[in-house]
Parts: C-alpha cells; sequence; structure tokens
C-alpha cells in the first residue's frame, strides 16, 4: 500500500475527504518527526513504539586498505512493533 492508497482507504473508513485525510497524515508524519528530533519517544499502543536509537562511535577498516577509519556517531529513527500488531501480521 502506499501513500495515496491510505489516504483513500482513510476516506472510506472515516467521514472525511481524501484532502483532509491527507492533512491529517502529513500533521501526523510531523508531529512525530519533530517529536524524535526532540528526543521523545512515541507510543502508538495497537501499532507500537517510533523512537530513536544511537549508534556509539566505533573503529572500523577500509576493506581495501585495511586502514582502520573512525565511524562517528550515528542517530537513527526506529520503529518497534507491538505484540498486537505482530500477532495480526503472523499467518
Amino acid at each position: 500500500m502506499n501513500r495515496q492508497q491510505l489516504i483513500k482507504r482513510m476516506a472510506q473508513l472515516s467521514e472525511l475527504s481524501q484532502s483532509q485525510c491527507k492533512l491529517v497524515l502529513a500533521q501526523l508524519e510531523q508531529i512525530i518527526a519533530k517529536a524524535l528530533h526532540e528526543g521523545e519517544t512515541v507510543y502508538l499502543p495497537p501499532l507500537g513504539v517510533f523512537e530513536i536509537r544511537h549508534h556509539l562511535p566505533r573503529t572500523g577498516r577500509n576493506p581495501q586498505t585495511g586502514e582502520a577509519i573512525e565511524i562517528p556517531l550515528k542517530t537513527v529513527p526506529a520503529f518497534k512493533p507491538a505484540s498486537t500488531l505482530k500477532r495480526a501480521v503472523s499467518p
């Protein structure tokens, strides 16, 4: 399912128009992104948890030369599905 299909399905299941659903989805994306940027964790109980994960700096090797290189701290968004969602998709 792509974004447009999701918006269409949201409109079918609610009393909102597709343009209203598009706006709601955009706002949800912005709110989650802003919360993660500010270091917050976003809990959506039936779906799961959006959180930030930090990968600590480490030393790696250049595979061509074998030279040691420093890999910097990396901060990435992550999603951890709730058990309800896991059960819903398992056969």
